[in-house]
């Protein structure tokens, strides 16, 4: 079974156990997904089954929509509602024009420091088992950006705390979290995330995702590694240049190749290679036989 199935996980399980279930179900040996979402969050997790884990890496590239919640007041060392809490102030009020400013000023590129509580690996060690023994390294910043952002309702004040929720799109590896805190940061209060959930994953959208326990009811549709890459230069070759492809051999700088990047190449509707150009030809990064 070869394909790409999107999953509308539930809160409270990781994106393995999501990857774990679907195996069990769908009773396959080979699947993965393509970008992690924490344990609190619900949403799109995009499943690799099969020969499609083999374009894990080009899915991961790809923009990701967030709906999410901040409470404003409290602080916790995860950065979300599962952590301890660290610091708290008391808040009155919260403007909503300062709110909209300064969220409206995350827009672009910018440098995040991932947080402690995250799966990033250094030294074969992922930072929250680090963090989960105490132990606190320094984190190297990393550039992401933040295409939009907009605050969807209004803003309340209860017991002391501030809370709202908000949309955005983000480029890979920008975690919510931190963006929460940043907005508490800039508001001078203490700040974390209280809910996440991912609405997109590049081209594919929750209303086209489906939970467990649809899928173990077999209520579910696999969409084709080829579905997955649309968007991208995608090339219809014919006979004589699928023998090529097929051995991994390069391809000239054809007209119809035509293309700075990469090149999804097709052969009777199915993905059978990726080619990246280099100066005089394409070369196989990815191929399927």
């Amino acid at each position: 079974m070869n394909g790409v199935l999107l999953v509308n996980k539930e809160q409270g399980l990781t994106s393995q156990d999501v990857v774990s279930r679907v195996k069990r179900i769908l009773n396959i040996k080979k699947a993965g997904h393509a970008g992690t979402l924490d344990p609190l969050a619900t949403g799109v997790v995009v499943v690799l089954l099969g020969e499609a884990t083999k374009i894990s890496n080009y899915l991961l590239e790809e923009s990701k929509e967030y709906q999410a919640e901040v409470v404003i007041g409290v602080a916790t060392d995860t950065e979300d509602a599962t952590g301890t809490i660290l610091a708290t102030k008391n808040v009155n009020t919260v403007d909503s024009v300062d709110v909209d400013r300064i969220i409206q000023g995350l827009i672009g590129k910018q440098l995040q420091i991932p947080p402690m509580y995250s799966a990033i690996k250094l030294e074969g060690k992922k930072l929250y088992e680090l963090a989960r023994k105490g132990i606190t390294i320094k984190r190297e910043p990393r550039e992401i950006e933040v295409f939009d952002i907009k605050r969807t309702n209004d803003i309340e004040v209860v017991d002391g705390k501030g809370k709202f929720s908000f949309v955005t799109r983000v480029s890979k590896g920008t975690y919510i979290r931190t963006l929460c805190t940043e907005i508490g940061n800039r508001l001078e209060y203490p700040a974390h995330m209280s809910k996440l959930e991912r609405i997109s994953s590049g081209n594919f959208h929750i209303s086209s995702s489906y939970t467990l326990k649809e899928i173990s009811d077999g209520k579910y549709k696999i969409l084709s590694a080829l579905d997955a890459l649309k968007g991208r230069m995608i090339v219809e070759i014919d006979d004589n240049e699928y023998s090529r492809v097929k051995n991994g051999m390069i391809l000239g700088n054809k007209e119809k190749y035509q293309n700075n990047g990469l090149i999804i190449l097709s052969y009777h509707g199915e993905l059978v290679g990726i080619y990246k150009k280099t100066e005089e030809h394409y070369k196989a990064e990815r191929v399927w036989n």
